[in-house]
């Protein structure tokens, strides 16, 4: 089975086409088109800038992947299909109607439709939950006409599932391709992303029980917010990881802070990092100009940030993980991408003797390749195009 998967939940427009054989899922194209730039003044992401910039970049997306897909075949003028697609008016009608609030996408899925053949794919997976709602209809939207007027089916899947299927794949040489083991189960899926922390339960595949989530700030908020405060660009998160990294040149002991592990020692397996995002706000102000301007102040409060969210991390994952006699760990989301968590992260998962697992770093951010892997992974729900909604706040 091929799919053609697309994701807009938040600022990344991402294309992907997949396909599964012989129990082996294999990634024939994954086009990422992210909006760094464009939010970075803003110091986040701005969800009406990032609607536009879904409008004016999913067909170009769709045409790189198609294209390196080797699926991307132009359209004969005198072609019958072509005919065929001028003279019905009542189909333009329709990809009007679902389209009529998206002005610019409506002009270039058209233009993309009268140039381009249909490709050899099966289905259309789509994010539809959780994400930006502005951003998520846009992909939504986009499917929806792809499907009516190829007459495919439309297979919507949970962006947070989508992360741990990620799992399924890693990278060869020349490709990315199927994992050749398969995950034991049950499993304790960690999310950690930029609006998600959350803890799953998977006593199978396609099985999903959720066991603890933020109850404020998530991981990547609490990366992003602390690093803003530091003065750090944006996208902060990764900013603070690359500055932990620098080694201190001198130690002054008035900086040596410790900061709070929110609920690290609570029965539950919830989180709370607005605390954190305090504790290092009322420190930065507490010091004088010089010293919270100074380098090794902001290294030290890095190295400081990022060890304080990776302990609660590794601390909740490893207890859940014993609690629900898990035999093996999967994550997901952008802030497994941090390198130092996930070496700790494999360190320390040595005590329970359970294979972890983590996708390579470039498939923990939002991309639509794991979009597809996870429709293909749980016996997808292929259902008509016009059923389609979207749920901004949906979690498992």
């Amino acid at each position: 089975m091929k799919v053609l998967a697309i994701d807009s939940s938040c600022d990344d427009t991402s294309v992907a086409v997949v396909e599964k054989k012989n129990n082996r899922i294999e990634i024939i194209s994954n086009i990422v088109s992210s909006q760094i730039k464009i939010h970075a003044p803003y110091g986040g992401v701005y969800p009406m800038l990032a609607k536009r910039e879904h409008q004016r970049n999913l067909s170009l997306v769709l045409t790189r992947a198609l294209k390196q897909a080797k699926l991307l075949k132009i359209l004969n003028p005198k072609s019958e299909i072509l005919n065929k697609f001028k003279i019905q008016n009542s189909k333009y009608k329709t990809l009007k109607k679902i389209l009529q609030r998206d002005e610019v996408l409506l002009e270039k899925t058209i233009k993309f439709l009268e140039k381009y053949e249909k490709p050899t794919v099966d289905a259309i997976a789509i994010t539809n939950t959780p994400g930006l709602e502005p951003c998520l209809w846009q992909g939504v939207n986009f499917a929806k006409a792809l499907a009516f007027w190829w007459g495919l089916p439309i297979i919507p899947v949970n962006h947070i599932k989508a992360h741990l299927a990620a799992n399924w794949l890693w990278k060869e040489p020349s490709r990315f391709k199927g994992r050749s083991h398969s995950v034991p189960f049950p499993a304790i899926g960690l999310v950690a992303s930029g609006g998600h922390t959350e803890l799953i339960y998977m006593p199978k595949t396609g099985q999903y029980k959720l066991v603890g989530s933020t109850r404020d700030d998530a991981a990547g908020e609490c990366f992003d917010k602390t690093a803003r405060i530091l003065g750090l660009p944006y996208p902060g998160g990764p900013a603070l990881a690359n500055l932990a990294r620098t080694k201190l040149q001198t130690i002054n002991h008035k900086l040596l802070t410790n900061l709070p592990r929110p609920m690290i020692k609570s029965k539950n397996f919830d989180f709370s990092f607005s605390g954190l995002k305090t504790a290092v706000l009322y420190n930065f102000q507490s010091q004088k100009k010089s010293i919270r301007e100074s380098q090794d102040y902001k290294i030290y409060m890095a190295k400081e940030i990022q060890q304080s969210i990776v302990d609660v991390l590794i601390n909740k994952t490893l207890k859940a993980a014993s609690a629900y006699k898990a035999k093996s760990i999967i994550t997901g989301g952008g802030v497994m991408a941090n390198q130092e968590l996930r070496r700790q992260f494999k360190i320390k998962n040595k005590k329970l003797k359970i294979p972890f697992f983590v996708p390579e770093k470039r498939l923990c951010m939002d991309n639509a390749a794991m979009v597809a892997t996870c429709a293909l992974l749980n016996k997808p729900k292929i259902i008509n195009w016009q059923k389609i909604k979207v749920n901004g706040n949906l979690n498992i």
